[in-house]
């Protein structure tokens, strides 16, 4: 194992944007150095990361550069992620609120929420079936002009897709599977509130694997609900799963026996999606895994998981499960872009500068993981793939308390 080689699912995030030509080598060179200092000192402002305040203010001109192009890094970045991809990827969506509550003079700057200033930052990553990040797919960026909207509940129903902020996930799946590259196999992976008709349409018209938690209770085409139907349907076996820390609740990690069954079903257009060129009908299969010995004083735990992957045998719900646990690399991504990134502390006067370093920091985020995942995915590759020399002598120093790497 002495000769292993990094894997190329592993490069530095400048590497990333090596690509990037602003039309000015001044501008480009300026860009590989934010990165390569955030990079560094991932914890660190613009202000504290670069070699004074010189180098700050020309990371500050660079942003408020009009040749400065956002979409030139995200395509950059993005071609760099598809070209380390291969064979099954695993495309996982989420939104996470940025939340830049004290920044309450840039200008452009909206809300996240009713009381909250900030960023609705919707995000997909991808991830192998082992759960080793390749990097950032799509990003985009909402901020409510309007705390609150004004529209009653039915009237917000009746609005065509395309006006709701939940279309950002249908336009983030035709973004993310539009150039897939060749031998790649694209599952796109959502948390509950991805469950809508019109994102299981879309996946179906584009002909795109999906792993959707379900929590809409939907008539299937006999009049039947669809959990009735899971409900009943006999465990296939069982699956130990690994359930994280859930903060909202305070439950620790745990491992859990979990039974795992499932069922095709026949799902009927809902009558609030009014637009006829979407299916009446769409058939897809339904997995259920339930905790089977709870700790004591808690409700089991259960999923109910809808997939257009084929379901022909317990071993192949099985792997619609194992998929789906990698989602909570998405919750993981958001911590790093946050506590580890500093990403609520970016200070810039407008909002269209904040986001360029939200997709910047959001790459250096998942490179970071890539690192730390190898680590428990790959543990005989050699230090040296991801360290030069004096780096991986100074790690270790740390590590066994030594003044020197014997």
């Amino acid at each position: 194992m002495d000769g292993m080689e990094m894997p190329i699912i592993i490069q530095q995030p400048k590497d990333d944007f090596a690509g990037v030509d602003f039309g000015d080598i001044r501008l480009n060179k300026r860009l590989q150095i934010i990165v390569e200092n955030s990079t560094k000192n991932a914890e660190k402002s613009i202000l504290g990361s670069g070699e004074g305040r010189s180098e700050a203010k020309a990371a500050y001109r660079l942003l408020g550069n009009e040749r400065f192009d956002i979409n030139q890094l995200q395509n950059c970045a993005t071609r760099k992620t598809m070209a380390r991809m291969k064979g099954t990827v695993l495309l996982i969506q989420d939104t996470s609120d940025v939340n830049l509550n004290g920044h309450k003079k840039t200008k452009g700057l909206g809300y996240c929420s009713e009381h909250v200033l900030g960023i609705k930052l919707h995000s997909c990553i991808a991830i192998s079936p082992e759960g080793l990040p390749y990097g950032l797919v799509c990003q985009t960026y909402e901020t409510r002009q309007e705390p609150k909207s004004s529209l009653t509940r039915a009237e917000k129903a009746a609005r065509p897709i395309e006006e709701k902020e939940s279309f950002r996930w249908i336009d983030t799946l035709r973004n993310a599977t539009a150039t897939a590259p060749e031998g790649v196999h694209f599952i796109t992976i959502c948390d509950r509130e991805g469950d809508f008709y019109e994102l299981y349409a879309e996946a179906k018209k584009l002909e795109e694997d999906f792993i959707i938690r379900v929590t809409h209770d939907r008539c299937s085409d006999n009049d039947e609900k669809i959990m009735a139907q899971i409900h009943r349907t006999k465990a296939v076996g069982t699956v130990t799963v690994n359930i994280p820390r859930d903060s909202r609740t305070g439950s620790p990690a745990r491992q859990s026996e979990m039974e795992v069954a499932y069922c095709q079903v026949n799902v009927r257009r809902p009558e609030n999606v009014r637009d006829e060129e979407i299916a009446p009908n769409l058939a897809m299969n339904l997995v259920r895994i339930t905790e089977l010995a709870p700790p004591d004083g808690s409700d089991p735990i259960e999923w109910i998981l809808a997939t257009s992957l084929s379901l022909s045998d317990a071993s192949e719900a099985m792997t619609v499960v194992k998929h789906y646990i990698q989602r909570w690399k998405i919750e993981r991504f958001h911590f790093v872009l946050k506590s580890g990134m500093g990403a609520e502390k970016i200070q810039q006067r407008t909002y269209d500068r904040i986001k360029p370093l939200l997709f910047i920091y959001s790459v250096i985020a998942l490179y970071i993981m890539a690192i730390a995942y190898a680590g428990r995915i790959l543990p005989v590759l050699p230090c040296t793939c991801l360290f030069n020399e004096d780096e991986w002598k100074i790690l270790y120093s740390l590590v066994h308390k030594k003044n020197r790497a014997e």
